[in-house]
């Protein structure tokens, strides 16, 4: 999983970019081999005159999938960071089941639908008159 990271914060020092890379590795590892990128934008939206301004924005880009992206605001930067990993592991963990749901779905169709083949065909070889 690669990331990057994009800081537009005065606050932006290196012991904040290694807590959102750990906070971020931390919450999506067990997520390792559906996550291709993951890009985390952080940035002050007001400049220093303080608030809830701070807004961080992550988008997952998944393998075989669309892009997850997950948003939000807050005048902590560690709060929301915290904040947007769990979001972000909870999205992805109800993205991956939903299309495992649907994969076996299919396949559940299909073992199906090959069962009701042999069934037809065995109907026709007993309706079939006997030759002799």
């Amino acid at each position: 999983m690669n990331l990057t990271l994009n800081f537009n914060v005065c606050e932006a020092t290196p012991a904040l970019k290694r807590e959102v890379s750990e906070v971020l590795g931390h919450a999506l590892e067990r997520f390792g081999s559906h996550v291709r990128h993951v890009m985390v934008s952080i940035q002050d939206v007001n400049g220093p005159r303080g608030g809830i301004d701070k807004q961080c924005r992550c988008v997952l880009h998944l393998k075989r999938r669309p892009p997850i992206v997950i948003q939000d605001c807050d005048e902590s930067i560690l709060s929301m960071l915290v904040r947007v990993a769990n979001r972000a592991a909870y999205t992805l963990s109800q993205e991956i089941e939903r299309s495992q749901t649907s994969f076996r779905a299919r396949q559940r169709r299909g073992r199906q639908t090959n069962f009701e083949e042999l069934q037809d065909g065995l109907d026709f070889a007993e309706q079939a008159p006997a030759l002799g």
